[in-house]
């Protein structure tokens, strides 16, 4: 299996594992019961991709094209937000602004003052995402 298949399947499993924390958040929450059809599609959803995931032939990953793959990607992070999970390793923009920081902060010559300004920044972007 390909790189970019095993990337994909991963992708794949966090959805399953994201489907199963929004079934048991729904069934604590009271939304969902266990005698529920939704909770049994959930149960039959994650049982079933168990039994599928190692069996799906090579190439049809590469078949289902990106557009797929770019919809499964943006379901996990839409479940992430949810579910109450930031992760912000999936936002660019998010990474790029604190690895711009964290290297500023590393300039030994910076005063308290602009070392405390580029923290605020730090701490706004997270309270953003």
């Amino acid at each position: 299996m390909e790189e970019k298949d095993k990337a994909f399947i991963s992708k794949l499993d966090e959805l399953i594992v994201l489907f199963a924390k929004l079934r048991d958040k729904a069934t604590q929450e009271g939304v969902v019961i266990k005698n529920d059809p939704l909770y049994k599609n959930f149960e039959l959803l994650t049982s079933n991709y168990q039994m599928i995931k190692n069996n799906i032939p090579d190439g049809l990953i590469e078949e289902l094209g990106e557009p797929i793959k770019q919809i499964i990607s943006q379901m996990v992070v839409q479940l992430k937000k949810d579910l109450g999970i930031y992760d912000n390793s999936d936002n660019p923009e998010f990474n790029g602004e604190l690895k711009s920081i964290d290297t500023l902060l590393k300039n030994p010559t910076l005063s308290e003052k602009e070392i405390n300004q580029l923290l605020d920044k730090r701490t706004s972007i997270n309270k953003d995402l």
